[in-house]
């Protein structure tokens, strides 16, 4: 970089040769100090340039030579002033007007303002000045230095002044318009143009002053210069940018051509509006005391046939000259089409209204009952799923009585009433003349309420108390005492419950509640359901629904006052119901089946527990509505469709109690969870709410899009849903879970079982008369017994007593299928089917095969190693998951395998064959182990199962195979001659 002294050395001779060649042209130059920003400020508005080429061309020609003259001498002292100031620094340079200048009009030859110690290359820079109205057109070299350094400054006649407003004016008025005509003519100038000048581009090599050239050759050089000149701002916005970064400009400032774009700076952003006020110019003070700092004292004159004027601060031209025309201001939109029309139904404020769907004609109704959403009431389903409630069609309704409701609440009484939404909360109405300590005292018991440490009937029960005492009327809605009696009632069951029961599942009672004795952990689903009120148990497959069922419907019989059971069920499954309930409840129940007159006086018969199924509820609605069942039992309710679930509700109508049943688990099926939930808490007391509320996605028109959280659902429906997966209870569940299946006898099998009970009751009346019986009739009694469980089985098991292949009277050889599909894969991979004797389990094949079941049967009569090989055959293959083995069969063979259940086709006598068939299916660890007991629904079997159930043990014989027990004597005899006059005594 050269000195100060050597850059003052090489400009002096230029300077003086400059001076004497224009006597009559005073320039101005910028102060050095002042050179940047002027530079800068010096970015010329394209469509300016352009709009200024035709009074150029009108000057006369005499001055043609003093602007060339003048030209080159501008050239020379700019190039000088910038040698000297090169090195200046760069805190000094004042960069604000270049700021603005840029920020108004950024064009494609815009500076870079850089720091002074970056400013080498502007030694090397030629600038040409601006005469009259002329634009400047410089050499070649010192076109391409003014791209880069920009730093001349110019001082207009006034009359060019004048010019250049005449054009700018007119340039206002046509720039929207022509803006596309003008990209299209810089397109098209821009290739000769470009070409042109890249032909001409030479490096410049030092800061000598441009060559003079003819006025006429400076004319035609810029007229091609304002040909290619670039388009204005919003052209330059639309066209495609060159991003040239000033480092590129600093390598090569020589070699950028001329249409070349140059990124604005970086200060002033394009999309930023800017005011077209004219850029700041250097005070002239401060230019003259620079000029002294750098030797000059002489001030420049203008070339113009006007008398000279005094030195005046260099104005910089606007990259604009004029102002930017306005965008229009955008057009309001249109205000949105009206969806739904008002109508009121009552004459009153605070009454009914109508709210009507424009497109569609659906309606809806609304209740106002207050000045607040929170007093409004909608019929829609959104506003039944919301919490807060509210509601499009609701927020309309307060929008269009907006005026009316500013008022507020005025009457004279206040009130307490029910909201709606997804969870009904007390809502409060204080009149203008409530007392404060009435209105501070019923907010606090509100809140005392809610959050459940106040019983709400006994504290509003207090507030009308304190209400009469102040002289105010206050006034307690009906709906807000049936909400508080609802609470109140969950918790006098759990009271009465626990007083019935203090020793809980040891107590007397609960032991008793059913024929047999349930385990704890049906006991605590029946006693979860009696304590809800209206609930879900969705245990796991396996755990068993019917017994928990019952024992609820027996707790809600003994206690709660309820008079009328309905069971609600599949039609196949209306038999099975009724057999448990027959087996296992001290009620009587009974089927509603057949056609619509009989149905009618089925339901109209005695009994407590009506057996109906699902598919008739549409055509026997009105019916069972005028029965009025205390409590509904919903078989299978993950499998209920929106029709048979809105016909519920419409038997629900009065919220009385409700059990549903389902053998899945739903807390990973909310799509099935959700509408059973909303119709159990019909009375929207919380859990529909808090299931919403964790675990709905819902849009802005309430309708559900999706779930979440599901891990957690069975901690949000705790006070609804009873749900419990088997393996939770492993740990605490006995070695088999048994299942009673009662299967009913039929006609062929009661008809050959009468005989056989007459002479059981001959042979046991005679022991009874005389005290002794005979060897040879003990060995009759006990055919006599074998026969009469083996009949229960089939009766082609007794000689000669049915035609062969007749299934249709062998109930419980069906029922084995049945269990088979039902249980296949689901609680269970395999099954044994077992029993004591081999013929039957032979009968029981085809049965199996005309049902497509595959099956492994191993004879007792086999050898050892054949019956292993069958028995690890049915442990691999998958295909054939049923095995048929009797007791004798099984004796020797390995039967564990997991998932394995046990199903015994006849009941066996005593305890002690159970146990010995359990412990070759099932390991000390295993738990929960599915036992499937079929029994004949009447006769001799089903009252086997009721002496079973009041002795605690059967006397030893041999009726379970035990040979040795043949012939009994003494005690043992007459135990056992006496459990068969028992046994008699109960047979129906």
């Amino acid at each position: 970089m050269a000195t100060k002294t050597q850059a003052r050395t090489a400009a002096a001779k230029p300077a003086a040769a400059a001076k004497k060649t224009a006597p009559k042209t005073a320039i101005k130059v910028a102060p050095a100090k002042k050179a940047k920003a002027a530079a800068v400020t010096e970015a010329v508005a394209p469509s300016a340039v352009a709009k200024k080429s035709a009074p150029a061309k009108a000057a006369p020609k005499k001055a043609e030579a003093t602007k060339a003259a003048a030209k080159k001498t501008v050239a020379t002292k700019a190039v000088a002033n910038r040698a000297v100031t090169a090195e200046a620094p760069a805190k000094k340079t004042s960069i604000k007007p270049a700021v603005k200048a840029e920020a108004k009009a950024p064009s494609k030859v815009a500076a870079k303002t850089a720091p002074a110690k970056k400013a080498a290359p502007a030694k090397k820079a030629a600038a040409a000045p601006k005469a009259g109205s002329e634009p400047v057109v410089a050499s070649k070299k010192a076109v391409k230095t003014a791209q880069v350094a920009k730093a001349t400054k110019v001082a207009e006649a006034p009359a060019a002044k004048s010019a250049r407003k005449a054009a700018a004016s007119k340039t206002v008025s046509t720039a929207p318009a022509t803006a596309e005509p003008l990209a299209a003519a810089v397109k098209t100038a821009s290739k000769k143009t470009t070409k042109r000048a890249a032909a001409t581009a030479e490096p410049v090599s030092a800061p000598a002053p441009a060559p003079a050239k003819s006025a006429t050759k400076a004319r035609k050089k810029k007229a091609e210069l304002e040909v290619q000149a670039p388009a204005p701002a919003e052209v330059q916005a639309a066209a495609k940018p060159v991003k040239t970064t000033a480092a590129k400009a600093k390598k090569k400032p020589a070699a950028v051509s001329v249409d070349a774009e140059t990124p604005p700076a970086p200060a002033a952003p394009a999309a930023a509006p800017v005011s077209p006020a004219a850029p700041a110019a250097p005070a002239p003070a401060k230019a003259q005391q620079s000029q002294r700092k750098n030797g000059k004292s002489k001030p420049a004159a203008t070339s113009t046939r006007t008398a000279p004027k005094q030195p005046q601060a260099p104005q910089a031209v606007p990259a604009v000259q004029s102002a930017p025309v306005e965008a229009p201001a955008p057009k309001p939109a249109p205000a949105p089409a009206p969806r739904f029309i008002l109508e009121a139904r009552s004459d009153r404020l605070f009454g009914r209204y109508e709210v009507q769907a424009i497109e569609g004609g659906e309606r809806w109704q609304l209740s106002l009952r207050g000045p607040r959403a929170r007093d409004l009431q909608c019929s829609c389903r959104s506003f039944a799923l919301s919490d807060p409630a509210g509601c499009e069609h609701g927020q309309f309704l307060l929008t269009q009585l907006r005026d009316r409701l500013a008022a507020g609440w005025q009457a004279e009484h206040s009130e307490l009433d029910l909201g709606g939404g997804a969870r009904r909360q007390l809502v409060w109405r204080a009149s203008p003349s409530c007392p404060e300590a009435l209105a501070a005292e019923v907010q606090a018991v509100l809140r005392g309420i809610a959050q459940g440490k106040l019983a709400g009937a006994s504290a509003v029960a207090g507030l009308l108390s304190q209400a009469a005492e102040a002289g105010h009327e206050l006034r307690v809605s009906d709906a807000v005492w049936q909400h508080l009696a609802l609470a109140a009632d969950a918790a006098e069951r759990v009271r009465l419950l626990g007083q019935a029961y203090p020793q809980l599942f040891d107590s007397e009672g609960l032991r008793n509640l059913l024929k047999l004795p349930l385990p704890h952990y049906q006991l605590e689903a029946a006693l979860f359901a009696a304590c809800a009120g209206r609930s879900l148990v969705a245990d796991d497959l396996g755990l068993g629904l019917y017994a928990p069922a019952l024992g609820t419907a027996e707790l809600m019989l003994r206690h709660f006052g309820v008079e009328r059971v309905l069971l609600l069920c599949a039609e196949s499954a209306q038999t099975r119901w009724l057999s448990e309930a027959q087996s296992l409840s001290h009620r009587r129940a009974s089927l509603i089946w057949g056609d619509a007159a009989a149905r009618r006086e089925q339901l109209a018969a005695a009994g407590e527990i009506k057996i109906a199924a699902l598919n008739t509820l549409a055509q026997d609605l009105d019916a069972l509505q005028a029965h009025g069942a205390d409590l509904v039992i919903v078989d299978e309710a993950q499998r209920l469709d929106a029709a048979t679930l809105e016909r519920l509700q419409q038997l629900d109508a009065r919220g009385g109690f409700v059990l549903m049943l389902s053998s899945q688990l739903l807390n990973s099926q909310p799509q099935i969870l959700l509408p059973l939930v909303e119709l159990l808490d019909c009375h929207r007391q919380g859990p529909l709410a808090d299931f919403l509320a964790e675990h709905v996605h819902r849009d802005g028109s309430g309708r559900v899009t999706g779930f979440m959280s599901l891990g957690d659902v069975d901690e949000t429906l705790e006070r609804l849903v009873f749900s419990r997966a088997k393996a939770e209870l492993l740990p605490n569940l006995p070695l088999a879970l048994v299942q009673l299946r009662a299967v009913p006898l039929s006609e062929a099998q009661q008809a050959l079982q009468a005989p056989l009970l007459a002479s059981l009751r001959q042979a046991v009346a005679r022991w009874q008369r005389s005290g002794f019986v005979s060897g040879a009739e003990q060995l009759q009694l006990k055919r006599t017994v074998q026969a009469l469980r083996r009949l229960a089985i089939s009766p082609q098991l007794l000689d000669d007593a049915a035609e062969p292949g007749r299934q249709a009277e062998a109930p419980k050889l069906l029922a084995v299928a049945a269990v088979a599909r039902e249980l296949q894969g689901k609680a269970l991979d395999r099954l044994w089917v077992c029993s004591q004797w081999d013929d039957a389990l032979a009968q029981l094949q085809p049965v199996l095969q005309s049902a497509g079941i595959a099956q492994v049967a191993i004879p007792a009569s086999l050898p050892l190693a054949q019956r292993r090989a069958l028995a690890e055959r049915w442990r691999q293959d998958a295909r054939a998951s049923v095995l048929l083995c009797s007791d004798a069969a099984a004796q020797g063979l390995d039967l564990q395998v997991p998932r394995c259940g046990l199903l015994n086709l006849e009941l066996a006598w005593g305890e002690a064959v159970l146990e010995e068939r359990l412990s070759r299916v099932a390991d000390e660890d295993s738990r929960g182990l599915p036992l499937i007991q079929l029994q004949a629904q009447s006769g001799f079997e089903a009252a086997l199962l009721q002496l079973q159930d009041t002795r605690e043990a059967m006397p030893a014989c041999s009726l379970d195979g035990d040979a040795g027990l043949q012939l009994l004597q003494g005690e043992a005899l007459a135990d056992y001659l006496s459990a068969l006059a028992a046994l008699l005594d109960l047979v129906a």
